[in-house]
């Protein structure tokens, strides 16, 4: 016979029989309630990821800045509201980091801050997925989320950066560690998408410590001391200034005739340079007088002794047709051009209609094999490697940061540059046309540097044979990491698993 406190009776059931406080909800109160923190959680990490790339710049910021979005997503309904989450903390993230960004595309702005967000969101969505599906199988399973954590945000970073139609590095997770010389060392072995995976790992692991899961930040703070141990010693073993010295010099200045840059180039300071580089498309060629500016340039040059690497553009209309060009013209030291190498990766929007070089080259001259990327080029991983296996010994890079985009985009934009000095393991020498030119060795520490206004920077670069674990085998993590993200995704896709309420 049933007992008869089991079954339903007007004493208790209904409104009556719950406490006072809850009655008077609503129903879904507190769905809402949970919502808004777990907003709130995403936000701050929004808020925490600015807080780690310039102005502010504090690496220490980024291993933990992801925590906050990871936990919202471990408690949130399902990977619909996780990919809301992800998208909350990439428009925070992103508009305020890249608040520069109008000054450069303008209205277009909006679209590419909707754009990156949207890259954050699927992370998160995936994380959500996968999370239902290993969170029952204990320790193993906490240890791997927290490696597909790494591994996808690797594979999604990578994709957006270099992959898709209108790829952008800017903010990858890795360039945080500008500031943080142990672990960026790093970079030689996994390069810049291996850090990032690393940070992103970090995060995840102290996420589930609010979940009572301690095996995997306990694995990771091993790791993470770890990979700073070995990186204090490759600064103490390794040597930057074992190659040749070259004394360089970088011109400095935008939008001034070339009288100016010749004046700079002939400065007493720069006359004895070994190398002389210009900004990018610090010369703009009429098409048919092209011959008669390497007239010029060669004879009122003739003063230095120096090999030369000019930054060219061609903008011009010819039977009806608009040609443009952008490449660096190598002269030797007579000022006989001796080599020439294209863009290889022009900016969206910006340098729309100018044709992509897919070919990187290393150019012969007479103080041997010389590593050229353009601007934009050295904002990814790819061109830096390819020149470095050529036989490169020093990395030279013209670049164009126009004055309006501001301070703060010619400070994340230069705090890129050593990643790619240590991935490469060469010196690296960055003449911007304002902002910031450098001269950083292959440790990715900056050794010279001109902040602001016009003028020339010397300084001394070290030729020397370059190549890394990267550049042989390391560069391969990213695509790999791409491949298991899109595996991943279609599994879950592909499988059933449960389906939160509002998910």
């Amino acid at each position: 016979m049933p007992n008869p406190t089991d079954t339903a009776s007007p004493e208790n059931t209904g409104p009556a029989a719950l406490p006072p406080a809850a009655a008077a909800q609503p129903p879904h109160a507190g769905h809402r309630h949970g919502s808004a923190a777990l907003y709130s959680l995403a936000a701050l990490s929004g808020l925490l990821l600015t807080g780690a790339f310039a102005p502010l710049a504090s690496w220490a910021v980024a291993w933990v800045a992801l925590v906050p979005l990871f936990s919202a997503v471990l408690k949130s309904r399902g990977p619909r509201q996780a990919a809301r989450l992800g998208a909350v903390a990439g428009l925070v993230f992103y508009t305020i980091s890249l608040r520069w960004m109008p000054n450069a595309v303008y209205g277009v702005a909006l679209i590419f801050w909707c754009i990156f967000s949207l890259w954050l969101a699927m992370h998160a969505a995936l994380m959500r997925g996968l999370w239902t599906r290993l969170e029952k199988k204990g320790a193993a399973g906490a240890l791997a989320w927290t490696a597909a954590a790494a591994v996808s945000w690797a594979g999604i970073e990578y994709f957006r950066s270099e992959v898709w139609l209108l790829p952008c590095p800017w903010l990858g997770l890795g360039y945080s560690q500008a500031g943080n010389p142990p672990l960026l060392q790093t970079l030689s072995v996994w390069g810049v998408y291996g850090l990032s995976a690393f940070i992103a790992a970090f995060s995840a692991a102290l996420a589930l410590l609010g979940r009572k899961i301690r095996v995997p930040a306990a694995v990771l703070v091993c790791a993470l001391l770890a990979a700073a141990l070995w990186g204090r010693h490759r600064l103490a073993v390794f040597s930057p200034e074992a190659g040749t010295p070259l004394k360089v010099a970088l011109v400095q200045a935008e939008s001034v005739p070339v009288s100016t840059l010749i004046r700079y180039s002939l400065a007493p300071e720069a006359l004895d340079a070994g190398l002389l580089l210009w900004p990018e498309n610090s010369v703009m060629l009429p098409g048919s007088k092209t011959a008669a500016y390497l007239r010029l340039l060669e004879k009122e040059l003739k003063p230095s002794r120096a090999v030369v690497a000019i930054g060219v553009g061609i903008n011009v209309t010819e039977n009806g047709r608009l040609r443009r060009e952008n490449f660096m013209l190598f002269l030797n030291s007579a000022k006989k051009p001796v080599g020439r190498y294209d863009k290889m990766h022009p900016v969206p929007q910006i340098e729309a209609g100018l044709p992509a070089s897919r070919r990187a080259a290393a150019v012969n001259t007479e103080l041997g094999k010389l590593g050229p990327q353009i601007c934009y080029d050295l904002a990814f991983e790819d061109g830096t490697r390819k020149v470095t296996a050529q036989g490169a010994r020093l990395l030279v890079s013209p670049t164009l940061d126009p004055r309006e985009w501001g301070e703060l985009q010619h400070t994340q934009h230069s705090d890129m540059s050593g990643a790619r000095a240590v991935e490469a393991g060469l010196w690296l020498v960055r003449a911007a046309s304002s902002g910031r030119s450098q001269i950083i060795d292959p440790l990715g520490a900056q050794r010279a540097a001109l902040e602001k206004g016009e003028g020339v920077l010397t300084g001394t670069a070290y030729l020397m044979d370059g190549g890394t674990f990267y550049t042989r085998l390391g560069w391969l993590f990213a695509p790999a990491a791409l491949v298991f993200t899109i595996l991943a995704a279609a599994w879950l896709l592909a499988g059933s698993y449960p389906r939160r309420r509002g998910g």
